[in-house]
């Protein structure tokens, strides 16, 4: 009764926050979906991820001192940006900010530290990645130009296949079927990313893809690891000859946008803003002056005229943004000792993981890296709950083998 209710939680939690994104994938591609169609999608679930996430994320007990000390300072902190940036009760307001998925989430999404951490609920999570990378390849099969066109990539390719990449770096733990899948979505995503011109992206899925490479190969015995190589090679010729016909044609927006210069008039624009507010921020709903007249971009994108912008696209200075130098000072205090715990300080794959995802994000948020309402922004506060966990950590891979290979059999 326990694993069918933990099933069921995890599957339920994780579509719901597949459709916070999705239904805009859907408007985009497909026609226009109704305002009210769409708000509705996304209302509901919030409700079913606030609802399943009060039944997962219940465990409350802090094993680390520094951790419980830093963490409730930062939470503390995050509350008073709450209400700094609180506007009189607007219908509009409220719903803008319910539907947008960097302004009051971020704040929230650290609460999934207190994730369950039993080997049932991790089992589920991976088992719930493995059906998003089925979903994704189909998805992608069927029509090509979601991983093709920039306006539906980003949103279509994060929530379905960046958990891939976990699933890779716990390839131990997972049959060949499921690490095979993985990896080819999470090629498929770095391939379409380098198409699009995407730089964050590109630096993510690379470094998961290298990182999780390393762990199957090192999962192998030598002589499997040999009958690779012939593999390899042909892929290596193949890259080197056809390199002067397909890799301009394919990189050709890559190297545009390495040359291209789309954000310092933006950042000047934004210290010129917060030049009073460095040390505090601006609160959660915080703005800044930058006017921009509507845009139209070849591939697609349509940025709207606005006058004062409520998003930077760089992590940290999102967070400076909000609660200036405290913030990132709170947030890298968090995060950067749970990688080395995760990393240097721990018995098993699965932490060691989590400690590798927390260090790729950290690197992604100094160029892009938006802390907002995905998955990828929740697996980093759920590595982070694994990596102060020193029960955890002290847990052997037979240990969690077993239990995941058990859990599969009933």
């Amino acid at each position: 009764m326990q694993i069918l209710q933990s099933k069921k939680q995890v599957y339920i939690f994780v579509f719901a926050l597949i459709m916070f994104s999705f239904i805009q994938v859907i408007n985009f591609q497909f026609g226009k979906v109704s305002s009210f169609v769409l708000g509705l999608v996304e209302i509901i679930a919030v409700i079913v991820m606030i609802y399943i996430g009060r039944k997962i994320f219940n465990e409350f007990k802090f094993e680390n001192q520094y951790f419980k000390f830093i963490f409730s300072i930062f939470i503390a902190y995050q509350f008073m940006l709450l209400v700094r940036g609180f506007i009189p009760f607007d219908y509009k307001i409220f719903k803008y900010n319910l539907q947008t998925d960097f302004i009051i989430w971020p704040s929230l999404i650290p609460l999934a530290i207190f994730l369950n951490k039993s080997d049932l609920t991790f089992f589920y999570f991976i088992k719930s990645f493995y059906i998003l990378s089925i979903a994704f390849l189909f998805f992608s099969i069927i029509d090509p130009f979601l991983v093709t066109q920039r306006v539906t990539a980003e949103d279509f390719i994060l929530p379905f296949s960046f958990t891939c990449g976990f699933i890779l770096l716990n390839v131990k733990y997972v049959s060949k079927k499921i690490a095979w899948l993985a990896f080819i979505s999470l090629l498929i995503g770095l391939l379409s990313f380098t198409y699009l011109g995407r730089r964050n992206a590109i630096v993510s899925y690379a470094g998961l893809i290298l990182i999780g490479t390393y762990f199957v190969l090192k999962s192998m015995d030598a002589a499997r690891v040999i009958r690779f190589f012939p593999f390899i090679a042909a892929l290596f010729v193949f890259a080197v000859l056809s390199s002067d016909n397909l890799l301009p044609d394919f990189t050709s927006r890559l190297n545009q946008r390495l040359n291209e210069d789309t954000r310092t008039d933006v950042f000047d624009n934004f210290f010129k803003g917060m030049k009073d507010d460095m040390i505090f921020g601006k609160g959660i709903n915080g703005k800044y002056y930058s006017p921009i007249n509507e845009t139209f971009t070849d591939d697609g994108v349509v940025y709207g005229e606005i006058e004062f912008r409520d998003v930077i696209e760089n992590g940290y200075l999102q967070l400076l943004l909000t609660g200036g130098y405290l913030h990132i000072v709170l947030f890298v205090l968090i995060l950067l000792p749970a990688a080395y715990l995760g990393l240097f300080k721990s018995s098993n794959q699965l932490s060691r993981a989590c400690g590798i995802i927390i260090i790729l994000w950290m690197i992604d948020m100094s160029i892009y890296g938006m802390p907002r309402l995905v998955m990828q922004y929740i697996l980093v506060w759920i590595s982070v709950g694994i990596c102060y966990k020193a029960s955890f950590r002290a847990k052997t891979d037979d240990e969690i083998s077993e239990s995941f290979i058990a859990v599969e059999m009933t």
